[in-house]
C-alpha cells in the first residue's frame, strides 16, 4: 500500500511510555536532570487497568512529564505493582552491543547540552554510550537543516537508551 489512506491516520506521537522499576529513580533523570515537568501523577488499580496490559490484576503508578505547554511528545513513567501474573523482568540492556534490532531509543531535543550532561553524570543509574559528539551538517533536508548538531546517547536507570539532540543554525 502506498500513499495516504482514504480514511484515518495516526500522529503526532502523544507520548512514549517507559515501564520503570522505580519511579523516583526515573524522575531524577527525566525531571531533575532533563528538566521535564510533571504534568500528572496518579495511581490506578484493578482488573480494568490490568486487562489493558493483559493481566488479571495490577496497580499502576503513572507519571506523565512534558516540556512546558506541550500537548504531545510526553514521557510517561509507568510502574507496575501487585501484578497477577507477575511480568518477567528481562536483563537490562547496556551499551555493550548497542544498538540492537528492535530496540527503540527516546530522542529529545534540548537546549544548552553543556548544562544538562553534568547533571546526568551525577544521576545514579545513568550510563553514557559515547561522550557527547558535535558535528556540522553542510547540507540538509526538509526536516534536518544545515547547522551545528550536538548529540549524546545514555541509558536511563531501566536501561532505556535516550538520545539528546541540540541544533544550532549556521
Amino acid at each position: 500500500m502506498t500513499g495516504t489512506p482514504a480514511t484515518g491516520r495516526a500522529g503526532p506521537v502523544k507520548r512514549v511510555t517507559l515501564w520503570v522499576r522505580d519511579v523516583e529513580a526515573a524522575l531524577r533523570v527525566y525531571r531533575d536532570a532533563l528538566g521535564l515537568q510533571v504534568i500528572e501523577d496518579k495511581s490506578l488499580a484493578g482488573p480494568g487497568i490490568a486487562g489493558l496490559i493483559g493481566l488479571k490484576q495490577a496497580s499502576l503508578r503513572i507519571v506523565h512529564l512534558a516540556a512546558p505547554g506541550m500537548e504531545h511528545g510526553w514521557v510517561g513513567l509507568y510502574a507496575l505493582s501487585d501484578a497477577d501474573p507477575a511480568p518477567a523482568q528481562p536483563a537490562l540492556p547496556r551499551p555493550d552491543g548497542f544498538p540492537r534490532h528492535g530496540q527503540a531509543t527516546v530522542v529529545l531535543t534540548v537546549e544548552d547540552m553543556p548544562a544538562i550532561v553534568p547533571r546526568l553524570r551525577v544521576t545514579d543509574g545513568v550510563q553514557f554510550v559515547p561522550e557527547p559528539v558535535e558535528y556540522r551538517k553542510t547540507t540538509g533536508g526538509d526536516a534536518t537543516p544545515p547547522g551545528l548538531y550536538r548529540e549524546v546517547i545514555f541509558f536511563d536507570p531501566d536501561g532505556v537508551p535516550v538520545s539528546l539532540l541540540e541544533y544550532q543554525p549556521g
